[in-house]
């Protein structure tokens, strides 16, 4: 089916990917790093929960920066306290949600989702300031010390993740997506002429953003400016505006100055460099977006919802790809919905400038490895070569080629 090349070049992909499709309601998931899955910082998180005899799904992707411990823990526990919230609710309103009470509480439980959120980030910088109140008075001794004794709840609290999670009524087809930072959930859906039409089911927060831009602006005196470097990172450092985790822009400068400066090693790390710039936290929130969807109207094999994470919108972008110094142009939430599609669309192909495979994944059967396969390369054989190559990707001269990691979920909405 493929020549010997090609089939080198997928044998390689598939050692540093893992794509799995659940049986009932055929999730289909895949998580890529080419340097291997075990230097991989995002978490994806499925889950099908019973509540109240009504089925629920918790679909979740993760992306970690500064190691993994942050997207780690809050891909294995957010959707727990999510899920014990959402039953406490559903219970105190007679344990039943359907369409016949739906306008009265799909905002309340929007609310209770964002309070959810921003409790659980609240609880890992208490964490932090319980063990640690007085960071001002550690010298390195007793940093690395107290980081050696309680090294999860400092690297929890160091770290940072963002969060992209859609929370299913399966049985009323009721959605509520959630994010928070710069991944994505997506809804494609197909007209009767076959169009497609691809729509974003919550906020990104970046401070490419105006209105974050704005936020932040208007949050720090005019003695800081300017906050952002030409690549849109607060004080040199941060490109999204809101996460989880992250304190080290969050709380005192002294956190950084005396304890979080130790993680990684000796305190001669990057980051001391922002110890000064940092005079009047916090540059960065965990207020998420979330909002209610209707899905009845969409519901059906030909919509697909989806989730990725932003090293998706690096491929789609390929300014440190395949396109050196050259922006795209094109939308990643748009250029996925349509690699969805069962027919190569032309404009995406323009894009990504490589011809594409619908059934990327051949016997496989997975539409998000279809869709990952073409932001790689397609039917490129040298791209898909390119993205496994170590040599370019360790290049330190010259432009770099940057694979970033890269998760996808693919959810078509029909009934099991």
């Amino acid at each position: 089916m493929y020549s010997p090349r090609e089939s080198d070049a997928r044998r390689k992909l598939k050692l540093n990917y893992i794509a799995n499709k659940s049986n009932r309601y055929q999730v289909d998931v895949v998580t890529f790093q080419p340097r291997g899955m075990n230097t991989s910082e995002d978490r994806i998180s499925m889950e099908k929960w019973d509540l109240f005899h009504q089925e629920w799904m918790f679909l979740g992707v993760f992306d970690g920066h500064l190691g993994n411990a942050t997207s780690d823990y809050t891909a294995k526990m957010l959707p727990a306290f999510i899920r014990r919230k959402l039953y406490s609710y559903i219970r105190s309103i007679g344990g039943r949600l359907d369409r016949s009470n739906i306008a009265q509480h799909q905002s309340r439980i929007t609310s209770l989702l964002q309070n959810e959120i921003e409790k659980f980030d609240k609880a890992l910088g208490a964490s932090l300031q319980n063990i640690c109140p007085r960071p001002q008075e550690l010298d390195q001794e007793a940093a690395q010390r107290l980081i050696e004794e309680h090294k999860d709840i400092v690297d929890r609290a160091f770290a940072g993740t963002t969060v992209a999670f859609a929370l299913v009524n399966v049985k009323e087809h009721f959605l509520w997506a959630a994010g928070l930072g710069d991944s994505s959930v997506g809804l494609s859906t197909m007209d009767r002429n076959g169009r497609v039409h691809v729509q974003r089911l919550c906020d990104l927060h970046t401070f490419k953003d105006p209105k974050e831009y704005f936020r932040l602006a208007m949050s720090h005196s005019t003695a800081e400016q300017p906050l952002l470097d030409w690549e849109n990172r607060v004080l040199g450092w941060m490109s999204v505006s809101r996460a989880i985790g992250d304190f080290s822009l969050k709380l005192h400068s002294s956190y950084l100055a005396h304890l979080f400066r130790y993680v990684l090693g000796s305190g001669d790390s990057p980051f001391t460099a922002y110890i000064p710039k940092i005079l009047t936290p916090p540059y960065i929130l965990s207020e998420p977006s979330v909002r209610f969807t209707d899905l009845q109207p969409y519901w059906g094999p030909h919509s697909k919802l989806f989730l990725f994470t932003d090293g998706v919108d690096n491929l789609v972008d390929g300014w440190i790809v395949f396109t050196p110094r050259r922006h795209s142009g094109g939308d990643p939430l748009d250029v996925v919905g349509r690699l969805l599609s069962r027919s190569a669309d032309p404009e995406v192909e323009r894009i990504l400038g490589h011809q594409i495979d619908p059934r990327w994944s051949g016997e496989e059967s997975n539409k998000a490895l279809d869709v990952m396969g073409n932001l790689l390369g397609g039917k490129d054989v040298q791209r898909l070569e390119m993205v496994t190559d170590t040599k370019l990707l360790n290049n330190r001269s010259g432009w770099p080629f940057h694979i970033d990691d890269i998760s996808i979920i693919v959810w078509p909405l029909a009934d099991a």
